[in-house]
């Protein structure tokens, strides 16, 4: 089974998998950092402004997942922190990381995104690459990593997101003027809630546990 993530946790892993690759010099972080570090505005979807308190009780319980770890250097007063992903994802793979560091960091996206949001975190000869890894994470027989959200109207490529905090939430449908609806209009949107339904329901019945193991 996948550890579960609320949308705290994963912001606050995601960040310091992502500081610990793209600012080595100051990892591990303190506190401090950290908290800077989920509530900037660049790189982050939605951007939260997380408190002390809130942000205290996310790392407490990634603490208690053994996803992060806290370290007291000899010398420095305060502590600092440190991931475990692997123990998340149970692999060292850098594309792998680099692919759920900004999948935790932005939500939902397409391969094409996640190409040019991983190059400071791992190397990918091409979009290609990215989207064959997105399909091994996603079919995989038991605890896939990732699901696919359905083709929105108007765009070319589908959105994969994480399943670590469980089905993504629909996509609304972009806006448009009601009266400019017509019923094929209705009808698309119709078979694309059906879809969404369909990824949802995909991606729970995937979290319960098979017949015969243990809940």
């Amino acid at each position: 089974m996948l550890i579960e993530l609320n949308a705290i946790e994963a912001r606050v892993l995601g960040s310091l998998v992502e500081k610990s690759l793209t600012v080595r010099e100051q990892y591990p972080l303190t506190f401090n950092s950290l908290l800077n570090a989920c509530n900037q505005k660049s790189s982050r979807d939605p951007v939260m402004t997380l408190d002390t308190d809130t942000m205290g009780k996310a790392v407490q319980s990634l603490l208690e997942k053994g996803l992060l770890e806290r370290q007291q250097i000899p010398g420095e007063r305060v502590p600092k922190f440190r991931h475990n992903i692997r123990q998340l994802l149970d692999t060292d793979d850098a594309r792998i990381v680099g692919v759920m560091t900004v999948l935790l960091l932005r939500g939902p996206q397409t391969p094409g995104e996640i190409k040019t949001r991983t190059d400071r975190l791992c190397e990918f000869t091409g979009t290609a690459e990215v989207d064959g890894l997105l399909q091994e994470l996603a079919g995989r027989a038991e605890n896939p990593l990732v699901a696919r959200l359905p083709r929105q109207h108007g765009q070319k490529e589908q959105r994969f997101y994480h399943l670590f905090s469980g089905a993504a939430a629909p996509v609304a449908a972009s806006a448009e003027p009601a009266a400019a609806a017509v019923p094929g209009d209705r009808l698309h949107q119709l078979e694309q809630r059906v879809e969404t339904l369909e990824v949802l329901v995909k991606a729970l019945t995937e979290r319960l546990p098979k017949p015969g193991q243990p809940a």
